[in-house]
């Protein structure tokens, strides 16, 4: 048995053989991955005995486990001894693990102590060697990252087009792809959580974070986060999040981390199933930064334990947002600004059912773990109850492997970083929905002389390609937070410019005009993430180029933002770009085709402009593959068939608009005038034509034993073209016992077909998406599909399903917590003794109002 030596801390020893062991490894370099922590208790029977090893901690330590803190401004160096300078109560990063007991870290913002891969890999292996071998459990500590369209942590990574592209593709398998690649990039960096995917639904584009949703039907929501979550996973090291539960993505004011008023019908018809989906992969939940209803998400019972607890059985991890128990003091103004305020904070944040707290640039880690182990000290809150939050984060740790294998190779990053190019373009490419195309003029023939212009130049430096990734791309507010550097980090890219030069050579004009980033100015400064303009030296040469150009592309949208810095009252195109679209249109010729490409994370653009372009390419933000993806499109070498996944209001006076609303979405008359493009518009260079739709059966007798039915529908591309078409059914009629919505979605499936082509395919729906809350204006009965005749619909074809009887298919019971009497956030005989009394006394008031009738 080795020597022990206490430290300066009462209670802790550390193994002298571990010192040694560390001094002569200098804990500066992990070749391999190695169990360190094989003679830690910790380690033991690889984790097994968590309840074993939680009896033996600590209530610090405990509290430790509970506590995540960032780590991102570190200056030199990434190991135990570097410099903690995010907060003032740890000197240097080791002493979080020796004397915080720190249970998790992260790097928030898509960026890193580090751009170089093998750096990250030896940086995190030292840390973790560090916390394993030093403390007194040699618990291993979970590293979390935004990994949210890629590992867009690194120099040279691939970064995949961003979630709103992901939906308009509709390809459940290839997003799945791409969320693979993305966790096995994680994995082998020594990483462990992906906070991600984002499952909140869109409802407002003057949200700053439309870009990060992937739709605003709850369905194809749900699909793309259950398919994110599961290929995040399928590394085994690594968690996925779904995020943020719940409610987050419909604030009433278009603001980030807002209140959201919502019925609790729309609740939970159109929000909660999302979750819900992609609960079914998930091992962690973030929960919403905004209030619903008036109830901040962190403390509210209801939504943590009565509604993720209770009843969708969720028992991973869940963790707070950003700071977000200070937040509801400095947001929301739930608590008062003093020292009882925090402490409630803290206190109501974990009986809701948080188990662990994100300490950001806010709120010190000493802050959460010293008023947390006071509220158990003091009794306010039981040691049970931190016990319960302990066991979630040990036994996530045991099921990642992190007990048996702390620690990675170094040499397998090199290998990922910037791979899975052929998910990336096949993403990109199918992102790509085509809005107009007036006269076919588009594709391009290919001969022609091109000018190509558009934002994307500043002070002599090309920056066009900050559009074409957008925010969590190697910075937080997109690549270097849009202050380029000359050296600086670059995902893997292709540029719609280099792409069209390469392939016109000297038939190729381009005029960038001026762009510089703006991701932190104010809303009321710009509403554009970007400050856009054109020198006079560049509208002579537009000018001069227009009149000669046989054909000519306009790139479109804005700049790189996140948050509530990317919050805007304005869909319009800035000025400058306005300007630029009519000085084009005006030189040049009636038949010279003008296109527009759009590159942009929400539905950016008004009639205004548009009627002076003659095709309109919505790219999003395509990421990586932008350029091969958008030429290709252009001249015809890929046929455009992304829909889109959200709706595109005329103007931001009429949000919201979602498609699935219930009756009617406008006045009388005025509907021309307020949808610019519905949900699911999407157009494509050959004709498409349906035939024969039939059901695998016409006739449901309980959907809660027949889930789904499937629809079958001739396809045939009736066009000249080759091409690819998204098959999508909807219920478009249905009269039941409340409002229901124009149009459903219900499954959807692509299809590949050459010219005269057809096929029979088939797509499986979902009649959960007929679900409702029937009832009266509470909305607190169970969700059922209604009895009766259901239209469905394949563009022109319509058929019926008949539902003989009412059932309920995800959620049999009422609202959680309806007969929670006394509400104690528990339903039990307590509450039916509440309700007996409750029912009792209005028997006696009616008898007693009866009596003094007599009387009268």
């Amino acid at each position: 048995m080795s020597e022990e030596t206490t430290s300066r801390y009462e209670g802790e020893s550390i193994d002298e053989s571990r010192r040694t062991f560390m001094k002569s490894t200098g804990v500066a370099t992990a070749t391999s991955a190695i169990g360190v922590g094989a003679n830690t208790a910790a380690a033991e029977g690889g984790g097994d005995d968590i309840g074993g090893l939680i009896a033996e901690m600590s209530l610090e330590r405990k509290v430790g486990q509970m506590t995540q803190v960032a780590i991102d401004d570190l200056g030199d160096g990434f190991g135990p001894d570097t410099e903690f300078n995010d907060h003032d109560d740890a000197d240097t990063l080791g002493e979080l693990f020796t004397d915080l007991h720190v249970g998790s870290v992260l790097n928030g913002g898509a960026s890193g102590p580090t751009w170089d891969g093998e750096e990250f890999v030896a940086g995190l292996n030292r840390l973790q060697e560090y916390a394993v071998t030093t403390t007194e459990h040699g618990i291993p500590f979970l590293w979390g990252g935004d990994a949210l369209h890629g590992n867009t942590l690194l120099d040279g990574c691939t970064s995949f087009p961003q979630r709103l592209n992901m939906g308009a593709t509709r390809d459940v398998d290839l997003v799945e792809a791409a969320a693979t690649h993305t966790g096995t990039e994680i994995a082998a960096m020594g990483g462990h959580w992906i906070f991600g995917p984002t499952v909140d639904v869109l409802r407002d584009m003057r949200w700053g974070r439309y870009f990060e949703g992937h739709s605003e039907d709850p369905m194809l929501l749900g699909e793309l986060g259950r398919a994110r979550a599961r290929g995040f996973q399928q590394s085994d090291r690594v968690a996925a999040t779904v995020k943020h539960f719940a409610g987050y993505g419909t604030p009433n004011t278009g603001k980030d981390r807002a209140h959201a008023r919502t019925s609790m019908r729309d609740l939970r018809t159109r929000q909660l199933p999302a979750y819900a989906r992609a609960l079914e992969e998930a091992k962690t939940v973030m929960v919403n930064s905004g209030a619903v209803n008036g109830k901040p998400a962190h403390v509210s019972q209801w939504l943590l334990t009565q509604v993720l607890r209770e009843r969708y059985e969720f028992d991973g991890v869940v963790l707070t947002d950003w700071d977000d128990f200070r937040r509801l003091i400095s947001n929301h103004e739930y608590l008062p600004d003093m020292e009882s305020g925090w402490r409630r904070a803290v206190k109501q944040g974990l009986e809701a059912g948080i188990d662990m707290h994100m300490c950001g640039g806010e709120t010190a880690p000493t802050d959460f773990i010293e008023t947390t182990i006071d509220l158990v000290e003091s009794g306010e809150i039981s040691e049970h109850r931190i016990d319960e939050s302990v066991r979630r984060i040990l036994e996530l740790k045991r099921d990642l492997g992190l007990f048996d294998r702390p620690t990675v190779p170094e040499g397998e990053i090199g290998d990922l970083v910037g791979g899975a190019r052929d998910v990336s373009e096949r993403l990109a490419k199918e992102s790509l929905v085509l809005l107009e195309n007036e006269g076919d003029a588009l594709p391009l023939e290919g001969s022609e002389s091109l000018l190509l212009t558009g934002p994307g130049i500043e002070a002599g430096t090309e920056n066009r390609f900050l559009m074409q990734h957008g925010g969590w791309t190697l910075g937080w507010q997109g690549i270097e937070d849009g202050d380029l550097t000359e050296d600086g980090p670059r995902p893997r890219q292709n540029t719609i410019a280099g792409e069209l030069s390469d392939r016109l050579g000297e038939r190729f004009t381009h005029v960038p005009t001026e762009f510089e980033a703006a991701p932190y100015a104010s809303i009321y400064e710009n509403f554009d993430n970007g400050f856009f303009d054109v020198t006079d030296d560049q509208e002579a040469a537009v000018v001069d180029a227009a009149g000669t150009a046989d054909a000519v592309v306009v790139v479109l949208g804005e700049g790189p933002h996140n948050e509530g810095f990317g919050d805007r009252d304005k869909m319009r195109f800035p000025k400058a770009q306005r300007e630029l679209v009519e000085l084009i249109d005006e030189e040049t010729a009636d038949d010279v085709p003008v296109v527009g490409v759009i590159l942009a994370g929400s539905p950016r653009g008004t009639a205004d402009t548009f009627g002076h372009l003659d095709a309109i390419l919505f790219a999003g933000q395509p990421g990586s593959d932008t350029g091969v993806a958008v030429t290709d499109a252009l001249f015809g070498d890929y046929n455009p068939s992304g829909r889109l996944p959200f709706t595109w209001e005329a103007n931001v006076g009429h949000v919201p608009l979602f498609y699935d609303d219930y009756p009617p979405r406008q006045s009388i008359g005025a509907a021309d005038g307020m949808i610019q493009y519905e949900f699911g518009h999407g157009l494509s260079y050959t004709d498409w034509e349906y035939s024969g739709l039939s059901l695998s059966t016409d006739s449901v007798r309980d959907p809660s034993s027949t889930s789904t039915v499937t629809a079958t529908v001739g396809v045939e591309n009736a066009g000249e073209r080759p091409g690819e078409h998204i098959v999508e059914v909807y219920n478009t009629e249905f009269y039941g016992s409340v409002l229901q919505p124009h149009r459903r979605l219900m499954g959807f499936e692509r299809v590949a077909l050459e010219p005269g082509e057809s096929a029979t395919v088939d797509v499986e729906l979902d009649l959960a998406t007929l679900e409702v809350v029937p009832g009266d204006v509470p909305g607190d009965r169970a969700r059922v599909v209604e009895a009766g005749e259901y239209e469905l619909s394949v563009g022109d074809e319509t058929t019926t399903l008949t539902v003989e009887n009412e059932a309920s298919i995800t959620d049999p019971e009422p609202v959680p917590g309806r007969y929670d009497i006394d509400g104690d956030g528990e339903e039990d005989f307590e509450d039916v003794m509440a309700l007996y009394r409750r029912l009792k006394r209005r028997k006696w008031r009616e008898k007693r109002g009866r009596g003094r009738d007599r009387d009268r």
